[in-house]
């Protein structure tokens, strides 16, 4: 996705250790609703949304980015964490910057491959409901997050992935329904689920890597033993 450019801008000198004025409360809330540990990177004349991609991606063949930013930036990229990367300009909404990094974090979780293909679209969406709901928790409000922001940039992220129109009421704030989701595994979301709450979605003794994080999700929502499945398609015809 972005790869190719963090890759270019390092190479140019552009990129370095993050320190805007609004880092500091960024990383609070981003470290209140994700576990996996994070290392935030600004870029001279980076123009895309801020971008969270994972450190063990590999812009080439056998190198992960966490290795290229630990040595061209001697910089400190644990194993397993998350890297963000934004421009150097301060955010209009960082509430809105917030829920766009929860989308595209939550992007890079379901493509990791640990989920069935055939589920990611229900897994995704359930995800998404469940930070759209949880943007709203009273520990998150008391560190000043403005719900309603930050579900407009989350919805932002996964409109756009979908390819869906920008209704005002968004992907989630209507309710579950066939006519709202942007999903064709639609039945695997029933009506009136229940979505994790912040705390189920961050119950860690230590901070996870991601795969850990991944498989906790997994266990939260892949798991859910209420579902209904389907047999894999293969071409055109279904193999039971």
């Amino acid at each position: 996705m972005y790869e190719k450019f963090v890759i270019g801008g390092i190479w140019k000198g552009a990129c370095y250790s993050g320190n805007a004025a609004d880092n500091q409360l960024l990383k609070t809330w981003i470290r209140a609703l994700v576990p996996v540990q994070t290392s935030i990177f600004e870029m001279h004349g980076w123009s895309f949304d801020p971008a969270a991609m994972p450190e063990d991606v590999e812009p080439f063949p056998g190198i992960c980015l966490g290795d290229i930013l630990a040595e061209e930036l001697d910089a400190d990229v644990p194993y397993g964490s998350i890297v963000i990367i934004r421009s150097q300009n301060a955010f209009s909404n960082l509430s809105q910057a917030a829920g766009r990094l929860v989308g595209e974090i939550l992007l890079r979780v379901v493509g990791r491959g640990l989920f069935p293909l055939i589920d990611e679209d229900g897994l995704l969406y359930a995800l998404g409901l469940a930070y759209y709901r949880a943007a709203s928790a009273k520990e998150l409000v008391q560190l000043g997050l403005e719900p309603s922001a930050f579900q407009a940039g989350l919805n932002a992220v996964l409109v756009k992935y979908w390819a869906q129109p920008c209704e005002d009421g968004g992907l989630f704030s209507s309710g579950l329904s066939s006519k709202n989701q942007p999903v064709q595994r639609r039945e695997f979301i029933r009506r009136n689920m229940a979505t994790p709450s912040l705390a189920a979605l961050n119950d860690f003794d230590v901070r996870p890597t991601l795969n850990q994080w991944t498989l906790k999700l997994k266990m939260l929502i892949g798991g859910d033993p209420g579902r209904i499945t389907q047999p894999p398609l293969h071409g055109n015809v279904g193999i039971a």
